[in-house]
């Protein structure tokens, strides 16, 4: 099994690199569309907060439900199905006439997400050993960045055009979400649980009480949220503040995919170093900070300096997505037996963050007329973010020699 193992392994990145680069992408295309879309739906910079939110809002209820089953009858059809879920919602997308309608079909993309983001972390520690876990983790989340980038870079000034408008674009991506959602149940195979060590008959009920009663996973939830506050606000909201900075829909696109794209390669560089170092909080720790001081100067730059802070703000965030999501697998109690239900409880917890910072960023917005204020409170939760992984004890290779 070993060898098969080590055969096999890359190309579960690749799959799951795929995998969350479709529904992602699905995902990142709308904020660009928004202007398109306000024209036949009318929509305020709180509903583009509230489209957006909504797809991580599904987590507050199915996250922690979705990890305990995915525990359960592991990863090959509970991702598949998800992914399906995901494409089949997008696509209906084509079809709203109201703001309302919308938000339901972003709502069910969410909650194909949510299931989708707790099988990661336990994807990879079933087929990966723990000095390569940052590695693989960055490599397959490469995915997401690559969603980012060519979502915002391409869907207001190519997809849209080309396609004959946003409706169109709709039903595009939900077909090759579609197709790669199949590819992912007709390849991928669960790591057969006679021979994995850590597997064991499971109880989901069980299975939350242990993972309830690890600390450093509400801190690494807490950490999640206040990301999640900061992230989904910028992504919903930076292109149309730079739209009314004068500058047109198909560079302000490019412009937040300039950070999505450092963002996408340093999700691999992050990683690779995270596990050479054998360390993981200093990398999040620096990153998210570094990340909140970038965002706090967005509105108040342009031209060369608006670019560099992109790059800048775009190196932190690909290192923090490949480091923290090794952290379910190498927390103490949790394992990989127990990883999906620990990301469920993460993702359950910290994407509150991520539904109500979009909210609350568009209407300090809307409230104050003026961009400045929403981008303070995106910073300020980042920064406050890189704080509260000081109480989580290190989980890297090195953590024996501080210990």
């Amino acid at each position: 099994m070993e060898k098969e193992k080590n055969n096999f392994r890359w190309l579960v990145v690749i799959l799951l690199m795929m995998n969350i680069f479709a529904v992602y992408l699905s995902i990142n295309s709308i904020p660009p569309l928004f202007k398109e879309i306000g024209d036949k739906i009318p929509i305020t910079k709180t509903d583009m907060g509230m489209i957006m939110g909504v797809t991580i809002f599904a987590s507050l209820f199915l996250s922690l439900i979705g990890g305990g089953i995915s525990d359960k009858i592991g990863s090959k059809w509970a991702l598949g199905a998800s992914v399906i879920i995901v494409a089949i919602s997008g696509a209906l997308r084509s079809t709203v006439e109201s703001l309302n309608g919308l938000l339901v079909y972003m709502f069910l993309i969410g909650a194909g997400l949510a299931i989708i983001g707790p099988n990661v972390p336990k994807i990879i520690g079933m087929w990966f050993p723990p000095k390569e876990l940052a590695t693989a983790s960055g490599i397959c989340m490469v995915g997401m960045g690559l969603a980012g980038a060519v979502g915002m870079g391409t869907a207001a000034g190519v997809l849209s055009p080309a396609m004959g408008g946003w409706r169109n674009v709709m039903v595009a991506l939900g077909g090759f979400t579609l197709v790669i959602g199949i590819l992912w149940i007709s390849l991928y195979k669960d790591v057969d649980i006679n021979t994995n060590e850590e597997k064991e008959k499971q109880n989901i009920r069980e299975n939350f009480k242990q993972v309830f009663a690890v600390k450093d996973i509400w801190w690494a939830a807490v950490f999640y949220g206040l990301n999640m506050v900061g992230m989904m606000s910028v992504i919903t909201l930076l292109p149309t503040t730079l739209i009314e900075q004068g500058i047109t829909e198909s560079r302000a696109g490019a412009l937040v995919g300039i950070m999505l794209g450092v963002a996408t390669a340093f999700k691999i560089v992050g990683g690779i170093l995270s596990d050479r170092v054998g360390r993981r909080k200093p990398f999040l720790i620096i990153s998210a900070i570094v990340q909140g001081i970038c965002f706090i100067v967005l509105p108040f730059i342009s031209g060369i300096p608006l670019i560099t802070a992109l790059i800048i703000a775009g190196a932190a965030i690909g290192t923090i997505v490949p480091v923290f999501l090794v952290l379910p697998v190498e927390i103490a109690g949790i394992g990989t037996a127990l990883a999906a239900t620990a990301g469920g409880l993460i993702f359950m917890i910290g994407n509150l963050g991520g539904f109500l910072g979009p909210i609350v960023a568009g209407k300090v917005m809307d409230l104050t007329r003026a961009n400045w204020p929403g981008f303070i409170f995106m910073g300020t939760s980042l920064i406050i973010a890189g704080f509260c992984i000081f109480p989580i004890r290190e989980t890297g290779q090195r953590k024996k020699h501080k210990n």
